[in-house]
């Protein structure tokens, strides 16, 4: 699931790197905009150190130099269930919804039987008994 080489530009960052459009990049055929995954800033906390800024491959977070703070500028632009940046985080400033949000949506719309159709011609088949070769997911 690698991001689309079409991905539309929508401007530079304050570090001048290109931000890529990808909210409009679908999620497992999932529109993004329907994903309410992204991280949220609590100031109180924030030491405005920019390792969220810095890191994040995917320009969720820009700073805002009137402000002086890192702001989750485009958020649809965060990877659906990554927290890198908030694992990163020294002051715990950065929170996302709960992982049975995730949970709960990946469920809905049968990821783990999508993620093994795809894997499944990795599979060897020698030490699958035939119902486990079948398109589905263990235990499903």
């Amino acid at each position: 699931m690698s991001t689309p080489k079409d991905v539309p530009t929508i401007g530079k960052d304050a570090l001048d790197r290109e931000v890529k459009d990808l909210s409009k990049v679908p999620w497992w055929g999932m529109e993004r905009t329907k994903i309410e995954w992204y991280p949220t800033i609590d100031y109180n906390k924030c030491a405005t150190c920019g390792i969220c800024f810095v890191t994040c491959g995917r320009r969720v977070f820009d700073f805002d130099k009137k402000s002086g703070k890192v702001v989750v500028a485009h958020p649809y632009n965060c990877m659906v269930a990554c927290q890198t940046c908030a694992n990163l985080c020294p002051t715990g400033a950065l929170k996302f919804p709960s992982p049975e949000y995730i949970k709960e949506l990946s469920a809905k719309n049968k990821l783990a039987k999508k993620a093994f159709e795809i894997i499944s011609p990795l599979m060897p088949k020698d030490k699958l008994s035939e119902k486990e070769t079948e398109t589905t997911p263990y235990g499903e």
